[in-house]
Order: C-alpha cells, then sequence, then structure tokens
C-alpha cells in the first residue's frame, strides 16, 4: 500500500509542486544582491507567482472527476460480472439437475428393457418347447377332416397372436434402446456444456477478482490522492519559508572553465539504471507535467551530482521526500529528489561525480526523480544527459 502510494504520488503530485518550488528558488539569485524596497516588490510578484500556481492545484479537482468517472465504470462492470456469474452458476446447476432426470430415466429404461426381453424369451421358450407338441397333438386327434382343418384354424390363429405378442414386445425392446442412446447422448452434450460453462465461469470469476482488487486500488488512490492535496498545501507554506531562506544566500558563481551549458549531450545520469520519461503519465486536463525524468535501478543506490556546483537546498518537502537542489551557476538548477538519504548539506560545493545521496527504495530497486531547469523554464534532461 505504501509504494502504491508513493508510485501514485511521485507520477502524479511531485512535477506540480515542484513548479512553484524552483520558481520560488531560480528567484532567488536576483533577489540577494538587490535593495530591500527592490526585493519587497519581487516578493509580492513571487506571492503573485503562487496564487497563480495556486490556481492549478484546482486543476486536481477535475482529476478527482474523472477517478470517480474511472470508479463507477468499474463499479458497474464488477456488478455485471457478478450477475453474468450468477447466471452461469445456475445454469451449471439445472444441465447437472438435468443430467441427474436423465441418468434416473437411462435406469427406468434398462429396467423395462430387461423386462421385455425375459418377457419375450419366456414366451419364445414356451411357444417352442409346450405349444408345438400341444398344436400336433390337438391336430393329431382329430376325428375327420373337417374336424382337422377347424382345429388348425385355430391354432393358426394362436400362433398369429404369438407373433403379435413377440413382434410387440420386440418394437417396445427397439424403443427402449433407442430412448436409451437419446438420453445418453443429451447426456453427454449436457455434460460437454457444464465442462464448457465450468471453464467459462472460472476464468470469469479470475477476471471478477482482478477487477476487484483493481477497484479496491482505485479506492485507495483516490483517498491517498484527496490526503496527498492536503498535503500539499502544507508544503506550499514550507516552500515560502524555504524561499526566504535562499534569499539571504549569495549569488554562486561558477569558474570560467566550467560551463553547464558546454556539457550538453555528454553529462552523466545521477543514477545508474532505466529512464522512464514521465511526461506519458503526467498529462491530465490539457496540462502538460512532462518536467522531469525517473531513474530506476536494480543494484546502484549512489545519486551524484552530474556537474560541479553548489547545494542550494538539502531537505525534506512533504510530497515529494528528500530532495537536494544544485546550482550550477548560470541560472541552472538540477534536482534530484525520492532520496532514501541526503550526503550533502547546503552550502557545500561539489563536483562532478560526487555523492549526493542514496536513492529511495522502490519495489525490488531503487529510484530518484530528476530535474534540470533554467531561468524557470523546464529542460528534457535527455537532451541533456548522456543516456545510451
Amino acid at each position: 500500500m505504501i509504494k502504491q502510494k508513493k508510485i501514485f504520488l511521485s507520477k502524479m503530485v511531485i512535477p506540480a509542486v515542484f513548479s512553484f518550488f524552483l520558481v520560488f528558488l531560480l528567484y532567488s539569485g536576483a533577489l540577494s544582491k538587490q535593495t530591500s524596497g527592490k526585493k519587497k516588490e519581487q516578493i509580492k510578484a513571487i506571492e503573485s507567482k503562487l496564487s497563480s500556481e495556486k490556481e492549478k492545484f484546482d486543476i486536481y479537482d477535475s482529476q478527482e472527476k474523472g477517478l470517480l468517472a474511472r470508479l463507477a465504470g468499474l463499479e458497474k462492470e464488477v456488478s455485471e460480472k457478478k450477475s453474468a456469474v450468477n447466471v452461469l452458476k445456475k445454469k451449471i446447476r439445472l444441465a447437472k439437475s438435468n443430467v441427474k432426470g436423465l441418468d434416473k430415466k437411462i435406469l427406468d429404461l434398462k429396467a423395462l428393457l430387461r423386462k421385455a426381453e425375459i418377457r419375450m424369451s419366456e414366451r419364445l421358450v414356451s411357444l417352442y418347447k409346450y405349444a408345438r407338441k400341444g398344436y400336433l397333438r390337438t391336430l393329431a386327434d382329430a376325428g375327420d377332416l373337417d374336424q382337422f382343418w377347424h382345429r388348425m384354424k385355430y391354432a393358426t390363429a394362436i400362433v398369429e397372436e404369438d407373433k403379435k405378442v413377440l413382434e410387440g414386445l420386440a418394437d417396445k425392446a427397439f424403443k427402449y434402446k433407442i430412448e436409451i442412446l437419446q438420453a445418453q447422448e443429451r447426456v453427454d452434450k449436457t455434460r460437454a456444456v457444464i465442462a464448457k460453462e465450468e471453464v467459462h465461469f472460472s476464468s470469469l470469476r479470475k477476471e471478477l477478482e482482478k477487477k476487484v482488487l483493481h477497484l479496491m486500488k482505485i479506492h485507495k488512490e483516490k483517498e491517498f490522492y484527496e490526503t496527498s492535496v492536503k498535503e500539499l498545501e502544507f508544503a506550499a507554506e514550507r516552500l515560502k519559508e524555504t524561499l526566504i531562506k535562499i534569499e539571504k544566500k549569495e549569488i554562486y558563481k561558477t569558474p570560467l572553465s566550467s560551463r553547464f551549458i558546454d556539457a550538453k549531450g555528454q553529462l552523466p545520469l545521477p543514477l545508474e539504471g532505466k529512464v522512464i520519461r514521465g511526461g506519458n503519465q503526467m498529462k491530465s486536463e490539457g496540462i502538460d507535467f512532462h518536467k522531469g525524468i525517473f531513474i530506476e535501478d536494480s543494484s546502484d543506490r549512489e545519486a551524484r551530482a552530474i556537474f560541479p556546483g553548489r547545494v542550494d537546498f538539502s531537505g525534506r518537502l512533504k510530497g515529494y521526500g528528500k530532495v537536494i537542489i544544485i546550482n550550477h551557476g548560470s541560472r541552472f538548477f538540477t534536482i534530484t529528489a525520492q532520496l532514501f538519504q541526503r550526503k550533502k548539506n547546503e552550502g557545500d560545493v561539489v563536483a562532478q561525480g560526487e555523492i549526493i545521496g542514496l536513492a529511495g527504495r522502490f519495489l525490488k530497486g531503487t529510484r530518484v526523480y530528476f530535474e534540470i531547469r533554467r531561468a524557470g523554464k523546464s529542460l528534457d534532461p535527455l537532451k541533456w544527459l548522456k543516456v545510451s
């Protein structure tokens, strides 16, 4: 849960807060050498800028509406999946009940078939074992030819009747066999349907579980989002206090032989690892928060200065953790955030490659958030860093 909160915060909140923190910071160099009257005017301008940036916070309200829309859609989808699962359950139960009924019918038909076969067998035995001798004796005892033909006529009628009974029993037995085969075929088809529906049911249930987990995640994101906005309100006051401290510092001047702009495209990464742009994940309501990058690594923990400079800020700010901002002269600044530990303090002069802190923990590895700014404008870090 804590890791999810950090991920969400880093994607949605960090760049926005950096925007007005750096506005304050970059104004500081100009303020430090001017008169107190001029400082007051510039402070008013900064406060006006703060008010403008504060309005941008309101844009997050519209983000929440989008989040609620996602919640509503997901809840509807979960409800539909649950209904589908219940329908499948009923369908499977009915199919299994039909199979039980067909199985019983097959047993009953087999019993009837067996009785018919026994009756037919007994009739045949009686006919050929006893009736044959009786018919012959009856015909032989006839007193004259008329009596013989008269007895022959009745014997023929009896034989025909026996034949009809046997044929009826045979037809009934055949009918039972057909019904058994048909019932068995229905059983097999129904069982195949049950097997298919059970696979569908299992798949649907797993999908439902995923949707429910995703829904829970969205709910937690919404709760955390609300908390983050409140924290940023407090962070703004902290930034104002930080501005007052930075205003008192003298302007940092780099040696003539060391110019940040001359190193464009050749600057090393602050942390060796995988570079992930924040831009695609930080756009909302027409505002592009593409100001920095995330650098993730599974082993390296040492965050380093990418160019010589002076640490103008080293501290913790609510919303984006431990931060170090280095002034490289000519109004160039680099920001390294989400640190686990800071190794440098304000006022420290650092060389290129010097360790400034330890990267924050992220999932199974480490991660930092990184920006490059000049005169209040964001620069694309990938155009300045030497990324392989």
